[in-house]
C-alpha cells in the first residue's frame, strides 16, 4: 500500500521534466516565434484573397450597370445620351467598393458596326441602334497592401522609392459586351 501512495504523491512526468531542466519552455516560445509570423502571414493572405474577390465581382457587377445603360438607348430623345453619362455609373458602382477602388479604375467604351465585334472597334464611343458597345474597367488591385507595408518598411523603404516602387499588383480586368437596343432602325 506504501507503494501506491508514492506513485500518487509524485508530479507527472511532464512536470518533472519541466522543474528539472526548464528547456521545455523555451523550445515553446522559440516554436511559436518561427510559426506565428507564417500563420499570421497565411491568415492576412486568406483574407486578402476574399477581398480581391469581392472587389472583382464588384467591379464585374459596374460593369453589367454600365453596358446595360450603353446599350438601353437611354437619353437618346434628349440628347444626353453619352459616354461620361456611362462612366458615370460605373464609377457611381465602383464608389460602392472603396474610393481607391473608383479612383484607380480605369473605365473605357468602346463599339463596332452591326453584331460583329472584329477588329479594334471605335474607342469613346456608343455605337448607334443594333451596334456592338463594350463597356471595360481595368484595376490594379494592391496586394497585402497593409500586411506588406508593415513587414516591408523596416527593409526596404527609403526617402526615394518607399514602398510604392517594390508595391506588386493584380490586374483586374472586367469587360462585357451587348449589342444595343434598336431605338431606330438598324441597317
Amino acid at each position: 500500500m506504501n507503494a501506491h501512495r508514492t506513485q500518487i504523491n509524485q508530479p507527472p512526468v511532464s512536470l518533472r521534466r519541466l522543474g528539472a531542466g526548464g528547456n521545455c519552455r523555451g523550445a515553446t516560445v522559440v516554436e511559436m516565434a518561427l510559426v506565428l509570423p507564417l500563420l499570421i502571414l497565411f491568415i492576412t493572405g486568406i483574407f486578402d484573397v476574399a477581398n480581391m474577390m469581392r472587389i472583382s465581382l464588384g467591379i464585374q457587377h459596374a460593369v453589367r450597370m454600365g453596358v446595360a445603360l450603353a446599350s438601353s438607348g437611354a437619353g437618346v430623345d434628349t440628347d444626353t445620351r453619352s459616354v461620361e453619362q456611362v462612366e458615370t455609373e460605373v464609377k457611381t458602382q465602383l464608389a460602392l467598393l472603396g474610393k481607391s477602388v473608383a479612383e484607380g479604375a480605369t473605365i473605357s467604351v468602346t463599339s463596332w458596326p452591326g453584331s460583329n465585334s472584329a477588329g479594334d472597334g471605335t474607342t469613346g464611343d456608343l455605337g448607334g441602334p443594333c451596334d456592338t458597345v463594350e463597356v471595360k474597367v481595368d484595376y490594379n488591385y494592391p496586394v497585402l497592401e497593409s500586411f506588406q507595408a508593415a513587414m516591408m518598411l523596416p527593409m526596404f523603404a527609403s526617402e526615394e522609392g518607399g514602398l510604392s516602387a517594390i508595391q506588386p499588383t493584380v490586374a483586374l480586368s472586367r469587360a462585357e459586351r451587348r449589342l444595343n437596343e434598336p431605338w431606330a432602325t438598324c441597317n
